[in-house]
């Protein structure tokens, strides 16, 4: 029969609905199925439900109270047969109840075999299904269904194709067989004697493989070839499943098995080399761990803890996924310092001499450094470790005094840097719950030294961080706190670590991005930058030497005069630190090199014989034309221009305030970047000026009539800060009584409305850019006197430095014949 008529074949019919009248599809059905020889019946109805009983088959069962009981209970009284037909849990309800519409159209005809009624009320019925059968008409609903149908019965079909078909099944039968086991050989040497295709389909069907609807599908194809067929396409998928499902168990198995085995196979080598007297366990990684165990330096909490994971190890074995996790861990606790180190005297002269001999200058920090020392000699284990914090511009040496100090007390150096962290577990490390888990640096350093009191530098601690991830500079504050790190919890170690025996020196660009909590645990020492005198004795003494040994230069083969270096720190740097003067030095040396390598390609024996010296006139030709005009911030004595000073994160710089009064409507035009307290700066320069301008000899309707426009040269570095105050009023009121500023005096304030000079910061930095710049006067606030004694003598012996409390005292000085 074709799909469309099997198509047809599904679609329910209607209990109520007139059969008298049939639809063009019905008629095309109906005409298909009387080609097959249909044997007519009227039968009771007996509605089944999520099972499916084939012809060819006899089955037990029970059925309650209701319409279907009803049907068989008569059908035992007169010739034994009824319909069978079967459908879904949620829909055997409403068959029960009468309330359902519609029908299947094909069901099976059954014979009652036993219909036995036993004392306690149970009905025993065995059924055998005859054959399909086409419901046509419903005749009667009370008490119980009975419906008029045609039988249909499979023809004889046979072929070589269909042969081969049925050999597949019966193939696929034995092949369910083997791995479902326990059926008995004369069920599957009767499926191997059924010679018809559709016979075997149903016979099939009742195999644990078939689900209610694929059994419902195969009773509803009435050809015998295309119900095979999908019978072996059921059956293929199910033994497909039952494959994977079988390799899978035999792979989990064998993993398990073989970890058993390696397990048993390894205790009994270890029993057998105990007998033999060959106690030889250092294969054994677990012995092996609990041995580094018991030689272990450490409290005994850390080697309960250790102990406690090299008994997990052992009980799950090496094999076991979390195994590599386990020996992480415990060859970190290993192998990290815990026991206390002996450690030689301090030397309080020897650390002098090693820190003048790494460091020139800097003569306040290391006095700091080795009241630090001499307190530690003689405090001992009573003292609690200051942290002491160097901050100062790039490349005055905060990191190498921090080597310094370990060299000079006989100590590890460990090092960190902090910039650019924004993770909490970079400081505390990763919980051991997290794939690839580490410590945090504070204990990977520790470990790098090998020591628990080593000098542990934490550099640039103002570059770290904050994000979604956490604060790294909370997790700081346990680590710098004396009355905290004695017992420094990491997330990964879980067990408290020691730190207070610890030097910590952390160093800084800048003071003010480093959180107040952060920075009350710390001793700030500030670095200012080097004088001219200290460049040149830095690159003579340390720079020069070093360059020439990593370029392969001896000293014969060149000599850099005084005046060479002069010029390099002059007019090729500007800076705080020597970095970009050592970087000069290295540019000569290359040049240098080069040319000393070619010689000794030309002539060998000549090589030890070459010899350059450097002089200021030789400079350009290795580096080029200058790069910063060296001398007075001003070439000559000018109006409305006066030289400031300010303070920058690489140290001190001058610059120039230009005041240029234009006609026009009176306003302030500011430019050149200023941030918005420079502005206001200007604003109150501007009040002051007005306030005071008939003492100045200047008409008060001058501001109505001028555009005065200010203009701090850079344009594209932003300035801000209140200390140009006095610099913008003596600039202002230059422009506006044409009185030059002179040009060999600098100064640096803050200007009040009346005229006030109030103090800044930053005055060592400032002093140092105005000694650069070859000032000769330099006019600073009275509140900073104090600061003086803090300058380089050499700025102190060159600056004439006047403190001031009122703009009379700076315009007095900075114009020429002031008022």
């Amino acid at each position: 029969m074709t799909n469309d008529n099997q198509q047809r074949q599904q679609q329910p019919f209607d209990i109520d609905a007139s059969v008298n009248v049939e639809s063009e599809e019905a008629m095309m059905f109906n005409a298909a199925l009387d080609e097959q020889n249909l044997d007519a019946r009227e039968l009771p109805l007996v509605v089944l439900g999520e099972m499916v009983i084939m012809p060819h088959m006899t089955v037990p069962l029970q059925v309650g109270q209701g319409k279907s009981y009803r049907a068989m209970e008569r059908a035992w009284d007169e010739d034994r047969e009824v319909l069978l037909i079967f459908v879904s849990e949620h829909e055997i309800e409403s068959y029960k109840n009468g309330q359902a519409r519609d029908l299947p159209r094909i069901g099976v005809m059954a014979k009652l075999e036993e219909f036995i009624k036993l004392p306690d009320g149970i009905v025993r019925i065995v059924l055998e299904g005859m054959s399909r059968a086409r419901i046509v008409d419903v005749t009667q609903s009370e008490p119980f269904y009975r419906v008029r149908c045609d039988l249909i019965y499979d023809p004889e079909v046979a072929g070589a194709e269909i042969e081969a078909l049925m050999d597949t099944v019966k193939q696929q039968v034995d092949e369910f067989v083997d791995y479902l086991g326990e059926v008995p050989q004369e069920a599957i040497a009767f499926v191997h004697r059924i010679q018809q295709p559709g016979h075997l389909a149903d016979l099939v069907t009742w195999g644990p493989a078939f689900e209610f609807s694929d059994r419902l599908d195969i009773l509803n194809a009435l050809d015998p070839v295309e119900r095979l067929r999908k019978a072996y396409f059921i059956l293929a998928r199910q033994l497909e499943l039952l494959k994977l499902r079988q390799k899978i168990q035999q792979d989990t198995k064998e993993v398990l098995d073989q970890g058993q085995r390696e397990y048993f196979l390894r205790e009994q080598m270890r029993i057998i080399r105990r007998e033999l007297g060959e106690d030889d366990d250092s294969d054994d990684p677990v012995d092996e761990l609990r041995r580094k165990i018991a030689e272990l330096n450490a409290p005994d909490y850390v080697k309960e803890q250790a102990l406690h994971e090299v008994k997990r190890l052992a009980q799950q074995g090496m094999n076991s996924p979390e195994a590599g996790v386990i020996r992480t861990y415990v060859d970190w606790i290993v192998n990290l310092p815990w026991g206390d180190e002996e450690h030689a005297e301090i030397s309080i002269s020897e650390a002098q001499k090693v820190l003048d001999t790494d460091h020139y200058g800097l003569e306040k920090v290391k006095e700091r450094i080795l009241e630090y020392l001499a307190v530690r000699k003689l405090a001992g284990k009573k003292m609690r470790s200051p942290i002491l914090c160097f901050v100062g511009p790039p490349g005055v040496g905060k990191t190498s005094l921090g080597r310094s100090i370990a060299r000079a007390l006989d100590r590890k150096f460990a090092r960190t840097s902090l910039g650019g962290v924004r993770d909490e577990a970079e400081i505390r490390g990763h919980r051991r719950t997290y794939i690839g888990a580490m410590p945090g640096r504070i204990i990977q350093a520790m470990k790098t030294a090998k020591s628990n009191s080593p000098v542990f530098m934490l550099d640039e601690i103002d570059k770290v961080g904050m994000d979604f991830r956490g604060d790294p500079t909370s997790a700081l504050l346990e680590v710098l706190d004396p009355e905290q790190n004695n017992a420094f919890s990491d997330h990964y170690l879980e067990i408290p670590y020691d730190l207070s025996k610890v030097i910590f020196i952390a160093t800084a660009n800048q003071l003010e991005p480093i959180p107040s909590p952060l920075r009350d645990r710390m001793e700030i020492i500030e670095i200012g930058g080097y004088t001219e005198d200290e460049k040149i004795e830095i690159a003579r003494g340390f720079l020069a030497p070093k360059q020439l040994e990593f370029h392969g230069l001896t000293a014969e083969q060149l000599v850099i005069d005084d005046s060479a270096l002069i010029k390099i720190v002059r007019g090729y740097t500007r800076e705080a630190g020597v970095r970009n003067l050592e970087r000069e030095i290295a540019s000569l040396c290359r040049k240098v090199a080069r040319k000393v390598a070619t010689v000794q390609d030309e002539d060998t024996s000549e090589s030890s014989t070459v010899s350059y010296t450097i002089s200021e006139a030789d400079v350009a030709t290795y580096l080029g034309p200058e790069r910063f005009s060296y001398g007075l911030a001003e070439e000559k004595d000018e109006v409305g221009v006066a030289t400031g000073v300010s303070w920058t994160p690489t140290g001190g710089d001058v610059l120039s305030i230009e005041v240029l009064p234009v006609q026009g409507k009176g306003t302030l035009h500011l430019t050149g970047q200023l941030g918005d307290v420079m502005r206001e700066s200007a604003q109150a320069a501007m009040s002051y000026a007005r306030s005071r301008a008939e003492l100045f000899g200047v008409d008060p309707s001058y501001f109505d009539e001028h555009v005065i426009h200010i203009h701090v040269p850079e344009g594209a570095v932003p300035k801000d800060g209140p200390s140009a105050g006095i610099t913008l009023t003596t600039a202002l009121i230059s422009a506006m009584t044409g009185k030059p500023v002179r040009r060999d005096v600098a100064m640096t304030g803050e200007v009040t409305l009346r005229g006030k000079v109030l103090g800044i910061g930053g005055l060592k930095e400032k002093t140092l850019a105005a000694h650069r710049a070859g000032i000769k006067t330099f006019i600073m606030p009275r509140e900073n006197a104090k600061d003086i004694v803090e300058l380089p003598d050499k700025v102190r012996q060159d600056l004439h430095l006047v403190p001031v409390s009122s703009m009379d005292e700076v315009l007095k000085i900075a114009l020429h014949n002031g008022f």
